[in-house]
């Protein structure tokens, strides 16, 4: 502790009303200081869930775009199969015995052509699919191939080096040898 010399009564008190000022700064009630800790807390969990918030909307609207182009397919076949259905004649609309019959004959014609496309729809996901996988095999062989030509440039250099070092080397003793 160091223990001031008064030389006026004015420089002490002010020395000491300094002195009070700065510890009234520094201190913090216990309750405020409780209070801030639990807002920084609350504060951090809220950014916490803010973020897992954002990443399910964005995977949700990453679904909602997938869910969005299969129902405009949808769409779009159903408006095939009604002009197929059209260029046949029928109406979907009308129900007689005459429409009825061909319907079904219609219905079992359609049948055989979604099962027909449905399995060339599964071929063209499996060639896909195994097309996908060998892209990816190929990727990490490119990969693998670059590294190993990495290695391999700096083998290169490296042995350029020594055969310089003992080029020049050589080139000394030659002159020495000479001398």
């Amino acid at each position: 502790m160091k223990i001031i010399k008064p030389r006026r009564d004015g420089q002490v008190k002010a020395a000491d009303t300094a002195i009070k000022k700065n510890v009234k700064k520094s201190y913090k009630p216990l309750r405020k200081q409780k209070s801030e800790e639990e807002l920084k807390d609350k504060n951090q969990l809220l950014e916490a869930v803010n973020k897992q918030l954002h990443q399910k909307l964005t995977e949700t609207q990453g679904e909602l775009k997938d869910l969005t182009q299969k129902v405009e397919l949808l769409e779009k076949f159903q408006d095939n199969c009604l002009a197929i259905l059209e260029s046949k004649g029928l109406n979907p609309d009308s129900e007689t015995a005459e429409s009825q019959e061909e319907s079904s004959t219609d219905h079992a014609d359609s049948m055989l052509l979604l099962e027909t496309l449905q399995g060339e729809l599964k071929l063209f996901n499996e060639t896909a699919k195994k097309q996908m996988e060998d892209l990816q095999a190929l990727k990490v062989k490119l990969k693998m191939k670059e590294e190993e030509r990495a290695q391999f440039l700096e083998q290169q250099t490296l042995c350029n080096s020594q055969v310089n070092d003992f080029a020049t080397a050589l080139e000394e003793m030659e002159h020495l040898l000479e001398m």
